[in-house]
């Protein structure tokens, strides 16, 4: 089993939003997937709720007992399992990353984001874990906010996951509902850059992502 882990110390950087789409593409594309909600919002919890279906298990875990629910999912078959975490707790973030084949760091091209980002940066190299800045809440016509976001981060040597996540209102919607862009719009910008990403993770965590499809519509 592999695990994935979405951190981040500032909130609304589409830390949920990142997980219930991945979830999606990795069922999809026949993987067994759970989400491990550590956040005392239940975001991803509330996403499930709204899905009203079965086909993929979203449980609330308390940090301390992650390693015992990352132990009972393996043991059932789950080939993946993507960490939900929750903005200014370093403790319970650091309690995913210690389980982690991969820590995506999602940020919005912005000063202050920039600044969470590097301490959570930070958490992940003090645990060895691998990691990957994605920018999210990009505007559809990029600026020279996002060049310059973009110039700092080569200047840094800091991983960047080459996909970039754009402010589009099918996001929203279909979070909504309980749904992912892929399953709302299958053919939308917004859906592309998902399978995009789904396929830069599969690679960076050495998952098989040949059976990757587009979802119907929903």
């Amino acid at each position: 089993m592999k695990t994935l882990v979405i951190a981040s110390q500032k909130g609304g950087v589409a830390k949920t939003t990142t997980t219930t789409e991945m979830a999606i593409a990795a069922t999809s594309a026949g993987l067994a997937t759970a989400i491990i909600d550590t956040d005392p919002q239940a975001t991803s919890c509330f996403w499930a709720e709204a899905r009203g279906r079965n086909d993929i298990a979203v449980a609330s875990v308390f940090p301390a007992l992650l390693p015992s629910k990352l132990t009972a999912l393996e043991e059932a078959g789950c080939d993946l399992a993507i960490i939900d975490t929750p903005a200014v707790s370093k403790d319970t973030a650091s309690a995913a990353m210690r389980h982690a084949d991969l820590v995506l760091i999602p940020t919005k091209p912005a000063a202050f984001d920039l600044k969470s980002m590097l301490e959570t940066i930070e958490q992940a190299q003090s645990l060895g874990k691998p990691y990957a800045i994605m920018l999210t809440m990009c505007a559809p016509l990029h600026g020279p906010e996002l060049n310059a976001t973009l110039a700092r981060m080569a200047d840094l040597h800091h991983e960047i996951c080459p996909v970039l996540i754009h402010q589009y209102v099918a996001y929203p919607r279909a979070q909504k509902h309980g749904l992912s862009v892929q399953e709302l719009d299958p053919g939308g910008k917004a859906a592309a850059e998902m399978r995009q990403l789904y396929a830069y993770m599969c690679r960076r965590v050495g998952i098989e992502a040949g059976l990757l499809a587009a979802p119907a519509a929903a």
